[in-house]
């Protein structure tokens, strides 16, 4: 598959219409976003702010972002969410560059919150941990309408602790809804602009003098061309497919330091490097998608004989692998690199560790043949963040002692992406 990924890069942005960019900077028609964002009656309100790299500024009760992205013609940047569940990874698509919509807000009736908080600090040494902390940031405060505030409705009964009740799950989906929307209408202002780069993905070319790799990515909180994960087999797909769009954020109760964010899953680090390797040292044939939390043994064995099954059928001579955090997907995660090292396909690990002491091992689960592997840090592990003279996102944290605007010390469990898996994260750690 082709795909030509043409880069607008945003300098700045300001609020003031009408939307447009105009060397480097994104201006914001505000008043027609909110409109934009408010239709279909899911929010009492919407306020919109720009925050900027080094501001003095904490996003808290972050519940996702996303690049501004527009694709030429009757297809969408977003598939499954608007318009039809399109193939991705084709075509050409336009990016604004260097920026990010983020939504942030209070949780709803029956919204699980042990694992929902997100922090973004845009200076300090909270910023250095997070990718997001460099972006410009168009930021959406989502206040729900009042029928999702409404604990004594049937629908508001939390059954299920990871995706919260029917209202919580609906209330999610109409946040990202709300966002691709704003993302859509603000990466529609390059429609009829010369980018400042494009870059080519072509997976079609393969040299066959090279080593065919692959790529296990193991999803957790994401729909699929806007359908659920829960249930699918591992699937074969193009790398360039992530890159474009067919994988998309859809649950905010996940830790922080490793949620899926959409803008991460736009930008795969570890995608677009295989991608740029491709041709050049290695053959990049293919992303084995696949959900992680199967609650029973035979489920995770039967995902794992799967993946490694297709890695086999595509002629694999080595893989990478991605952990999506928690204590059952790292089940499925460590058996497949078992697997995989038994079929003579060497596999790479990439992932986060999750103890706090020199005594605890950093895996949940483990097999004997995970030989190389690579931390992207340890989330239990405390930093010290400075106070913060403006907040935006809540009044108080869902489960953390300080106020908002504090001096705290903090995990990096609460950072967004700050462990990401997706290459994005700017820690690691080294045994000696």
């Amino acid at each position: 598959m082709r795909l030509e990924m043409a880069t607008y890069t945003v300098r700045d942005v300001q609020l003031g219409g009408p939307t447009r960019l105009s060397n480097g900077t994104l201006h914001v028609d505000s008043d027609e976003l909110r409109r934009l964002v408010l239709e279909g009656g899911d929010f009492a309100d919407c306020a919109v702010d720009v925050v900027r790299p080094g501001d003095e500024v904490r996003l808290i009760h972050v519940m996702d972002a996303v690049e501004p992205r527009y694709k030429p013609g009757d297809v969408s940047a977003f598939p499954g969410f608007l318009g039809l569940p399109r193939t991705a990874g084709e075509g050409r698509t336009h990016r604004l560059g260097g920026m990010a919509v983020v939504s942030v807000g209070e949780a709803v009736a029956g919204e699980p919150t042990y694992w929902r908080e997100a922090v973004i600090d845009m200076a300090g040494p909270g910023a250095s941990a997070s990718a997001l902390s460099g972006t410009f940031n168009l930021v959406l405060d989502l206040q729900p309408a009042a029928a999702y505030l409404d604990s004594s409705s049937p629908e508001a009964e939390l059954k299920n602790i990871m995706i919260g009740s029917p209202l919580a799950q609906r209330y999610n989906h109409a946040v990202r809804l709300a966002q691709f929307k704003a993302a859509a209408y603000l990466g529609s202002v390059t429609a009829d602009l010369p980018p400042d780069e494009v870059r080519i993905y072509d997976t079609a070319i393969v040299d066959p003098t090279l080593p065919r790799v692959v790529y296990f990515l193991q999803v957790n909180g994401c729909a699929l061309y806007g359908g659920s994960m829960e249930s699918i087999l591992p699937s074969l797909m193009s790398p360039t497919e992530i890159l474009d769009g067919a994988l998309l954020n859809i649950r905010t109760n996940s830790y922080a330091s490793v949620r899926q964010s959409t803008y991460f899953n736009q930008n795969h680090a570890v995608v677009d490097e295989l991608c740029a390797r491709h041709g050049r040292d290695l053959s990049f044939v293919g992303v084995i998608l696949y959900p992680g939390a199967a609650d029973d043994i035979a489920k995770k064995e039967l995902m794992a004989e799967w993946a490694v099954k297709q890695a086999r059928l595509v002629g694999a001579d080595g893989a990478c692998s991605s952990y999506a955090g928690g204590g059952h997907p790292c089940v499925e995660y460590m058996l497949i690199c078992q697997k995989c090292e038994q079929a003579g396909i060497p596999t790479v690990q990439v992932m986060p560790e999750t103890y706090g002491t020199p005594a605890d091992p950093g895996f949940v689960y483990f097999v004997p043949e995970a030989v190389s592997i690579v931390s992207t840090g340890r989330s239990t592990h405390r930093l010290e963040l400075p106070a913060m003279p403006r907040v935006i996102g809540g009044r108080e944290f869902f489960d953390l002692p300080d106020a908002p605007g504090d001096r705290m010390t903090i995990s990096y469990r609460y950072l967004l992406g700050s462990c990401t898996p997706t290459g994005h994260g700017r820690l690691t750690a080294r045994a000696y």
